[in-house]
């Protein structure tokens, strides 16, 4: 039995595109992570639950790195932190993993199995070594970056996290507002603004 022409051509068209893998080029997530984006995703926290109590540069450093985080976030979300797990490697170097789970995304979206990871000797670790307590079953805003070193096919999150109170997400959210080309969340419509 012969097929017609056309028929033929589109199960021919079918087979090319199954042999070729799909419609397209696998899109990597992330890129490198500049000096300078390091300094905003060190891998560790702030307790800063009064930004308001801050004076002059503290202050000022305070609400500059906020800006740059939600500029610069690929996720933002408010987290509870479930688990912390802190193991040693062979060199006797500590590292902590914490295990968030989103309560509400704010930018982007917080894979489920993500893992926030603090080696000792990088910057943040100071600021989570001795204060298991402070971050279990605790809120947090989590700022993310997805770091993909040249030539790596993964990608890990470089992160931040913030305390989850008014002062800090009334002044998050509404730079989230004011960044560009972010699609912000409002009754189940998603909103485009362009500032």
């Amino acid at each position: 039995m012969r097929l017609p022409t056309h028929l033929a051509s589109l199960l021919a068209l079918s087979f090319a595109l199954a042999a070729c893998g799909g419609s397209g080029e696998e899109v990597l997530l992330g890129s490198p992570l500049t000096a300078e984006e390091r300094r905003y995703f060190e891998d560790g926290v702030d307790f800063v639950a009064d930004p308001e109590s801050l004076e002059g540069q503290w202050r000022r450093d305070w609400s500059q790195e906020l800006d740059q985080r939600v500029r610069r976030a690929d996720v933002i979300a408010y987290v509870t932190i479930q688990t912390v797990r802190t193991d040693q490697d062979l060199d006797r170097r500590t590292t902590m993993r914490l295990f968030p789970r989103a309560e509400r995304n704010l930018v982007g979206e917080l894979p489920e199995d993500v893992v926030l990871r603090s080696r000792e000797g990088e910057m943040g670790f100071g600021t989570l070594e001795g204060n298991e307590p402070r971050l279990l079953n605790q809120e947090f805003v989590l700022f993310l970056k997805w770091d993909r070193p040249e030539g790596a096919t993964e990608a890990r999150p470089a992160w931040h996290l913030s305390p989850q109170v008014e002062q800090v997400t009334s002044r998050t959210e509404y730079l989230i507002e004011r960044r560009r080309e972010i699609q912000v969340r409002e009754r189940g419509r998603v909103i485009v603004h362009e500032n």
